[in-house]
């Protein structure tokens, strides 16, 4: 087996409410078998908000078997020689293992890498949304159904086929051996997140619900030997906003694995800071975040911090060299 993709759909708050799962065989760069899983969440607790996102429901899934009862039938596929893929993989391998651990089943040993550098490799230098549905249509890939887990699996592995094609590789794994920028990372050694969602307070001291953002500490290297003439070797790097063409886990993941090290907020050892896009009702008319005014002010003091968007930082991620 060349790899499985996989995607989940989650019930509620909890990435261990498991309620959907899609899988998709490929072999010899083929797609060769499907498989999908309506799965019963913890208590069968299903939030609305969830529901509109996936369409399931408490009645869909009352008879649906417990995770479990699924993972008896599907554990086999889980060993030492599979790679497994997904679209922003540290959010489905964190379902995974959540769930694992509240079941207190074994955590098996397997790789697994992330679409969307594999994708973006793909993309040859064109600049397209991170999202599986942003790639899929670039790719010419069919995503009927989007959210239904088989049709996202299903999508996942065509992009990954396609960006195999596109650059001429044998193999997804040649393909990833060849880019470095494409982390195939332990699942045994994930730390996962636990809750989809956490609360912020806004300026206007509101509760604001949130994507649980990754935290710094669960970022460590993939490599153990580094290019030490990289600008990012024994750099400092703090990211603030949104990327959109790259996963936020996946690019700390790049910079790691070349020696940088990431910190959570601006100093004056800062080295770089990366800027996504903002969101205007947190950080105000500026579009400037509280780590980009501390940068701009430290810079005023001569400080060598340098501020990159996201375009730059991905030449630079990629190239070596920034752009001016």
């Amino acid at each position: 087996m060349d790899f499985i993709a996989l995607d989940f759909e989650i019930a509620n708050n909890d990435l261990s409410s498991a309620c959907s799962l899609g899988m998709v065989f490929v072999d010899q760069n083929r797609i060769v078998d499907e498989k999908y899983y309506l799965i019963q969440p913890p208590g069968l607790k299903v939030d609305k908000s969830f529901t509109k996102v996936h369409g399931l429901t408490e009645a869909d899934l009352k008879d649906a078997p417990t995770f479990d009862e699924v993972w008896a039938e599907i554990s086999g596929f889980f060993h030492s020689d599979t790679l497994v893929v997904a679209h922003n993989a540290y959010f489905d391998m964190s379902v995974l293992k959540s769930t694992l651990l509240h079941y207190s089943l074994e955590i098996p040993e397997f790789n697994y890498a992330c679409s969307i550098p594999i994708s973006t490799r793909g993309l040859n230098g064109f600049k397209v949304g991170g999202s599986l549905k942003a790639r899929a249509e670039h790719f010419g890939v069919e995503l009927d159904h989007h959210h239904n887990a088989l049709s996202d699996s299903r999508a996942c592995a065509e992009v990954v086929l396609r960006c195999v094609e596109l650059r001429k590789r044998k193999s997804l794994q040649s393909f990833c051996s060849t880019y470095s920028s494409i982390p195939v990372k332990s699942f045994v050694d994930l730390k996962p997140q636990t809750s989809f969602y956490t609360k912020t307070k806004t300026r206007k001291s509101n509760v604001r619900k949130t994507f649980n953002s990754v935290s710094v500490s669960d970022i460590t290297p993939s490599a153990t030997e580094f290019d030490d003439k990289h600008p990012l070797f024994e750099k400092n790097l703090v990211f603030t906003g949104e990327l959109t063409s790259i996963d936020r886990a996946e690019a700390m993941q790049l910079v790691v694995d070349k020696g940088a090290v990431i910190k959570s907020g601006v100093s004056g050892k800062t080295d770089y800071l990366i800027v996504g896009q903002q969101d205007p009702t947190i950080v105000g008319p500026d579009g400037l975040s509280t780590k980009e005014r501390k940068a701009h002010e430290l810079m005023k003091k001569e400080s060598k911090i340098k501020v990159l968007k996201e375009e730059e930082f991905l030449k630079l991620i990629g190239t070596g060299s920034v752009s001016h």
